[in-house]
Parts: C-alpha cells; structure tokens; sequence
C-alpha cells in the first residue's frame, strides 16, 4: 500500500549551484586586499567556484533512492524554476516557489570584511522594497490547469526582490521574508496580486551568511507566523513593539501580525532551514549535519557549535537538548 506520494520540485538550489544566480565574485566586491587574499584561500572549494556539469532533470529523478511506499514525480524542472528555496502550497493546490537567484550577496551592497567562518560584514543594509536597489530574487506562483500533476502555467508574483528566502499568505496579506526585513504585501482580495507596496513588519534579520539567512514561513495553529534563522547569522529583531531582541545563531522564531510582538520560540540545532508543524502541532526542522534534526519545543535549547555560533540567550541554561535519533 503506498502511503504518500511526494511531489517532487526539481532544480538546483542555491546552495549547489550559483551560477544561475548572482555569478560576482566575493573577491570583486571589495576593495580591502586583505579580505581578496583570504577569500583566495578559497578557490576550488564550495560552492563559489563550482562549475560541475549538471545532470538532465529525468536522469537525477532516476538516481534516487525511494522506500517501497512511497512514489516520486517530476512536477516541476529547470528551466520552468531556478535556484528554488523555498516552496509552499497553498489551500487551492498552487505552488509557491522562493526562486533565489540573487544568492550568493545582496545586491548593491560592497563587503568590508569577512570572518574565519566566511561570515561576511557590508557597507550597510539595503532598504526595503520599493526603495532601493532590486535584486534578482522573485516569487513565482504555478499552476496544474489540466489536473494531470504538472504544474503547466507559471506567474511571477513579486519580482525585485534581494536576498528572499520566505512566502506564505493570510491575513489579507502575502508575507515575504527578505532579510533583513519581514514584508507584508496587501492582497485584499485573495487573488495573489498585491495591492500595493509592502509593510515592513520586521527589521534585523542579519545577512553575514547567505547560506543561514533568516528563512521560511509557515502559520501555526496558534495564529502566529513562524520562521527561521540559520547558523552563522546574527539578529537584532525590531517591530513596532518588540525592540531589540539580539540573538547568535540557529533558532526557531514567532510574530504576531496583530499585537506585532516577536518571540525567540526555541535556540539551537543545526543550520536551520524550513519550519513543519505535524498533525498535532509540533515543529520540525532541517540541518545540515549528520542527525535528523530536531523537534522543537518551545522554550528549549538545542546544540550549537558554540565558538561558530554564539552563545544561548538565556546564560541560564546549563543544558540542551539532544538531536531526533536515526
């Protein structure tokens, strides 16, 4: 019997491969001979210079490896959809896809220096839109008109965007997550074209690592917009309420849309990418070590590589909690 069928968005994220996105290199970018010679250190390694050959969408479907009760489809491929980070469905059935193609640095923006943990400082921050200097990042809306499974007809909903990394609707609203800025774009009649520009809901998302940046947003049934930050970024969180709300590192947060209150909900784990709630209501996230990952529960704490990432808010906390076991 198969229990789930998983539909499969194929593309080459980020992380993999920049060379559909922003191709300067960090080297270009700034003026300071020092930073130059350390990112020097760096040729031939990760993800700045990889120029591998990728593989066909139907050979790389055929190279996984299923369970028996599960079934895997090509939905969606390159060149329909670029450098994908974020996708989230909405209740029609619509795919709504972070395309990132600004990665690796914000435009507009020139690096000053950059850390042994490549956590790299800028001249400053760029404004939210519609000020300031457009990226190359979109949200794109696509459309199975024909019920066969393939998503067949495409939108692009927000285009212009620098360093996004986050969508999800509700509330009379498309919510954006752009760090350093939460956004949130008037849709007053549902119809997924915003009305106007947006609200800057949040500001203070750090942007030292593109590849940790503040991401993903899901509602929790408790009516709260959940998010979260990756590993080697710092955050100094500012709402019309909630004012300077610091913290290192990996974490799992939450905002009010009406009472505009923000809340660290849990701290630590791997490199945070992706929020899920289960069917009771508990949240679920990604990382890029060898666990599983972790189950957060709210209030807890979670391990981090301490010297790379910070220390834990609370200096009370003479613990943590372990990853999910294999």
């Amino acid at each position: 019997m198969r229990l789930l069928t998983i539909l499969f968005l194929l593309a080459f994220i980020a992380c993999g491969h920049p060379d559909e996105g922003n191709t300067s290199d960090p080297r270009e970018l700034t003026k300071d001979p020092t930073v130059s010679s350390y990112l020097n250190e760096f040729e031939g390694r990760g993800a700045v210079s990889d120029q591998s050959e990728m593989p066909s969408p139907a050979s790389s479907l055929k190279s996984f490896e299923v369970a028996r009760d599960l079934e895997l489809d090509l939905v969606l491929s390159e060149p329909d959809v670029v450098q994908p980070v974020e996708v989230n469905f909405d209740h029609l059935g619509r795919l709504w896809v972070v395309q990132y193609s600004q990665y690796p640095y914000p435009e507009g923006l020139e690096i000053t220096g950059v850390d042994n943990h490549l956590r790299m400082q800028f001249d400053g921050k760029p404004m939210p839109p519609p000020e300031g200097i457009k990226g190359a990042d979109k949200i794109t809306l696509y459309e199975d008109t024909d019920g066969d499974g393939i998503y067949d007809e495409a939108r692009d909903v927000i285009t212009g965007l620098n360093i996004a990394t986050g969508i999800t609707w509700g509330r009379g609203k498309v919510w954006v997550l752009n760090p350093p800025y939460l956004l949130a774009y008037p849709d007053t009649n549902g119809d997924a074209i915003p009305d106007g520009d947006p609200e800057v809901h949040i500001d203070g998302f750090g942007l030292e690592d593109t590849h940790a940046v503040a991401n993903s947003l899901r509602w929790g049934p408790d009516g709260w917009l959940y998010g979260a930050q990756g590993s080697t970024t710092t955050a100094n969180i500012n709402t019309a309420v909630s004012k300077n709300i610091s913290f290192e590192g990996q974490a799992i947060w939450r905002y009010h849309p009406q009472t505009r209150v923000f809340e660290i909900f849990a701290e630590g784990g791997g490199n945070t990418f992706h929020v899920e709630f289960d069917l009771q209501g508990r949240i679920y996230s990604g990382t890029n070590g060898v666990t599983r990952g972790q189950y957060y529960k709210q209030g807890a704490y979670y391990g981090k590589n301490w010297g790379k990432h910070g220390a834990l808010t609370n200096p009370y906390a003479f613990g943590y909690l372990p990853d999910m076991q294999l």
